[in-house]
């Protein structure tokens, strides 16, 4: 797909960040938007940038982990639009913990929406795309957390890791089908988003905590500096990035070059385990 204009793109966790940087590209491009996101104000924000381009777009409040609403997404955008060539599933939230505070209830919250949110999309949509027999693509966000592990990232890095095995699956039945619906994950680095602060907010009493001397934010900064001359980029910059591995039907959509060491790291890493198993 190299054409976008007049195509229609929507797009999850479109109210900020990387969401908003796609949307705005996707709109500059010339393609129709559905907007969804769960914060209502920010949705508005950037449906109002989106038509500012001289675009039909319309928004609805949706939350991904609501199999129920995101269907509900899915019939609007076909009663709307008539159809769908570009699906981002890139809602999504850090909930920086250490595991032995995380509870139930954090468990649930972060891997329905991230990971269920993927699932959710895919569900609601696939089918419909599949139908129209049209050259189309799914696009989930991953995070370089989808292959590098980080402390207090533990249920963040469990859900971006789950996405990657849920869209390298979906690539090989899709290949097998023959289909035209095509698949990738986005793997940002750093990018300029708030989503350091979406944190499960509980009524529960907090546990005491034995991690108070570590600051997630500082974690974070620890993590970005690890992969090694990188810089943080806005989400527009990253939103030019995915639309270029779309046109070059890439699969792992890299926005940074700088976490090669450590996936190098991390394929010797199983290389010499292979190396040291016991049995053929």
């Amino acid at each position: 797909m190299k054409d976008f204009n007049n195509k229609v793109a929507v797009v999850t966790g479109a109210g900020s960040g990387i969401g908003r940087g796609i949307a705005e590209h996707a709109a500059k491009a010339g393609m129709r938007v559905v907007l969804a996101d769960i914060n209502e104000e920010g949705l508005n924000e950037t449906l109002a940038l989106v038509k500012a381009c001289g675009v039909e777009a319309i928004a609805r409040v949706t939350d991904v982990s609501s199999l129920d609403e995101v269907e509900n997404l899915a019939s609007q955008t076909y009663e709307t639009f008539q159809g769908c060539d570009l699906l981002f599933n890139n809602a999504g939230v850090l909930g920086p913990a250490a595991l032995d505070e995380v509870n139930r209830d954090m468990y649930d919250w972060l891997i329905n929406i991230n990971l269920g949110g993927c699932f959710n999309g895919i569900h609601a949509f696939l089918p419909r795309m599949k139908a129209s027999g049209q050259e189309s693509h799914i696009i989930s966000t991953c995070s370089t957390s989808g292959f590098i592990a980080y402390p207090m990232l533990g249920l963040y890095s469990a859900s971006k890791f789950g996405i990657r095995g849920l869209m390298t699956s979906l690539r090989a039945e899709l290949q097998m089908s023959q289909s035209p619906v095509g698949v990738s994950i986005v793997c940002p680095g750093e990018v300029t988003t708030n989503i350091v602060n979406s944190t499960f907010d509980s009524h529960e009493p907090a546990r005491p905590s034995t991690s108070n001397s570590i600051d997630p934010a500082a974690m974070l900064e620890v993590a970005a500096e690890d992969a090694q001359n990188t810089f943080p980029i806005s989400p527009l910059e990253a939103a030019e990035a995915i639309f270029a591995g779309i046109v070059n039907k890439e699969f792992y959509i890299f926005t940074h070059k700088g976490y090669k060491r450590q996936l190098e790291d991390i394929s010797t890493e199983y290389l010499e385990a292979f190396d040291r198993a016991m049995f053929q």
